[in-house]
C-alpha cells in the first residue's frame, strides 16, 4: 500500500493558522473592552469566545491526529486558556 505523504502545507493548514491567529486578535480585543461593557454583555461574549476556542480546540486535535501537525495544539490550548480566565474575570471579579 501507497502512503500518503504531503509535500508542503495544504490549504486546510493555512486555514487553521488564520483561525488560530484571529482567535488571539479576538482575545486581544475582548480583553480590551470587557471592562467597559456591562455584565450581560461581557459575559455573553466570554461565553461566546470561550465556545469558539473549545471548537477550534476540538478541530486542531482532529487535525493534529490525522496528519500530525502536534504544534497547532500550543496555541490554540493556551488561548483556550486564557479564554477561561476572561470567563473567571467576568463572572467572579466584575
Amino acid at each position: 500500500m501507497s502512503q500518503f505523504q504531503r509535500h508542503g502545507p495544504d490549504k486546510l493548514q493555512k486555514y487553521f493558522l488564520y483561525l488560530i491567529v484571529g482567535d488571539w486578535l479576538l482575545l486581544a480585543g475582548v480583553m480590551l473592552v470587557v471592562d467597559s461593557l456591562s455584565f450581560l454583555y461581557s459575559s455573553a461574549i466570554a461565553l461566546l469566545v470561550v465556545a469558539y476556542n473549545v471548537l477550534l480546540m476540538k478541530l486542531c486535535f482532529i487535525r493534529a491526529r490525522r496528519s500530525s501537525d502536534g504544534y497547532l495544539l500550543y496555541p490554540v490550548v493556551f488561548a483556550a486558556l486564557v479564554s477561561f480566565a476572561l470567563l473567571g474575570y467576568v463572572f467572579f471579579f466584575r
